[in-house]
């Protein structure tokens, strides 16, 4: 009987080990071009057991690791399993192309969580559902205050970049003009006269001068581009964009969580 006893003792912790197990890292890395793909991450070529499906890439010609938001196509550029970051870059820009210009737009609110995570501490639960719709984020939270009332707040990794054609020269220090790397050469079939600007930074409906339009949004690495050509921007935008995949570790936690100067996570409200 105790022998019996023991056996059953002994399958339930080594069942107990496989869950965990399955829960931090059940395959072996995979990789694709330069790039190492472990947990959460897996390729959609891996057995299904194999990451969280919310992070399937996949691999392109077996060189390029790719992303699909939104059905969008991404390239990976770097992934940073230390500060649980993955940067990509949008499929449309071209190294050394400055006419070349992102496919699509990308803006907060399409990453999720952007209408929260500037009222983070507000005594209202997030559910961790939000954390399974939306695995990416443009931002990390951090933990900040006194101790024993802590706040939480947003620490960004990304910031917009807007494209801008106007029908007439625009003179404000929000317009960059982008030189004779977009006027006229990017548009074969419209006029000559069209003017193109980028806004980095953000502007608001009002800073739309007459005669402009808002032809698309992008996200650049968090930086300062206070006196930088469009050229240098646009090499930037060729390095890409940092987006966070913390909400991994979000998924115990009623209201979200926080990311240490360790880049541990821990629950919001959480003692340890």
């Amino acid at each position: 009987m105790a022998r019996l006893l023991f056996a059953c003792l002994f399958l339930l912790l080594l069942l107990f080990q496989t869950s965990n197990c399955k829960d931090t890292n059940p395959c072996a890395p995979s990789s694709c071009g330069s790039q190492t793909i472990s947990y959460p991450f897996s390729l959609d070529s891996d057995p299904s057991n194999c990451g969280h499906p919310n992070y399937t890439l996949n691999c392109e010609k077996n060189t390029s690791t790719v992303l699909y938001l939104d059905s969008r196509k991404y390239y990976v550029q770097a992934i940073n399993n230390d500060n649980l970051t993955i940067r990509v870059v949008d499929a449309g820009v071209k190294k050394n192309d400055c006419s070349s210009l992102p496919d699509f737009s990308l803006t907060y609110a399409r990453l999720g969580n952007s209408r929260s995570a500037y009222g983070m501490f507000s005594f209202k639960s997030t559910s961790s559902l939000d954390y399974v719709s939306n695995p990416y984020t443009w931002f990390q939270y951090k933990k900040t205050g006194l101790e024993w009332f802590p706040t939480y707040k947003p620490r960004a990794l990304s910031q917009m970049i807007s494209f801008i054609n106007c029908a007439n020269p625009v003179n404000s220090p929000l317009y960059l003009d982008t030189g004779a790397c977009l006027n006229g050469g990017k548009y074969p079939n419209v006029s000559l006269s069209i003017h193109s600007y980028v806004n980095v930074g953000g502007m608001k409906a009002s800073d739309l001068m007459e005669m402009c339009s808002l032809e698309r949004m992008a996200l650049l690495p968090l930086k300062d581009y206070k006196n930088m050509s469009f050229k240098e921007i646009h090499s930037l935008l060729e390095y890409g964009f940092e987006l966070s995949w913390h909400s991994n570790r979000c998924g115990r936690c009623a209201n979200g969580c926080y990311i240490e100067d360790s880049n541990r996570t821990h629950c919001i409200g959480e003692q340890y």
